[in-house]
């Protein structure tokens, strides 16, 4: 009986380490693919806020603002 309750604790063990070490590595590889995209995020935002001028901004917003006030005032 010891020998069947050694084997089970070992079979345990193995099952547990190998679902550690596949989560682990998971949460790894999603980690660096968040890094990754987010590095390519910031690269394009900082590319598209050079060309845009604040005074443009503000006539877009006022004229989105005012065409939603329309649509939704019925």
């Amino acid at each position: 009986m010891n020998e069947l309750l050694a084997q089970g604790l070992q079979l345990m063990g193995v099952g547990m380490g190998v679902v550690f070490l596949f989560l682990g590595l998971l949460v790894g590889i999603v980690t660096l693919v968040s890094v990754i995209i987010q590095k390519g995020e910031s690269v394009e935002v900082n590319a598209g806020a050079e060309s845009i001028n604040r005074d443009d901004l503000l006539v877009v917003l006022s004229e989105a603002v005012s065409r939603y006030r329309a649509d939704h005032s019925k």
